[in-house]
């Protein structure tokens, strides 16, 4: 990917939206502070859509790279809870989601087991990451026969 070329002040910009957590118009108060608010407003947003700043850029910057994700990645898919050892049931008014109760305050024995709702999250988004889903296919049979009107209008 070619490094994008960007003047002093666009650099400045971008560096105090991310300062300031995707605000724009903190950010061009920033780089430009005798500037009212009133007409930051509207400049952080011209500038933000002349910057044309990406997603991947800004995770860049924030130190969120692809090695990053890919360890946080494999944490979640390892992820663990605790639980009480003491199986008790819902109570009656809650339905039952089918796992077990996790530990609380009064509980005294606890056990590690894997947090399949989580990991399970986890692996749903490396799929959606790394465009691993199969695309689904439909196939329409149509009458040989059929006949389509179109009636253009002006």
């Amino acid at each position: 990917m070619s490094e994008v070329k960007r003047t002093l002040k666009e650099k400045l910009f971008i560096d105090a939206y991310v300062k300031h957590k995707g605000n724009a118009t903190l950010a061009y108060m920033e780089i430009s502070p005798d500037c009212k608010k009133e007409s930051a407003t509207v400049l952080g947003w011209r500038w933000l859509r002349k910057v044309n700043i990406k997603a991947t850029e800004l995770l860049d910057m924030l130190g969120a790279n692809n090695h990053f994700l890919a360890k946080k990645l494999v944490e979640g898919l390892k992820a663990k809870k605790v639980i009480s050892v003491i199986v008790t049931p819902p109570k009656e008014n809650k339905s039952s989601t089918g796992d077990l109760q996790e530990a609380g305050p009064k509980d005294t024995d606890f056990i590690e087991v894997n947090d399949l709702n989580t990991r399970y999250k986890y692996l749903d988004m490396a799929y959606k990451l790394t465009d691993q889903y199969p695309t689904e296919k439909h196939k329409i049979e149509l009458p040989k026969d059929l006949i389509i009107k179109v009636k253009l209008t002006e």
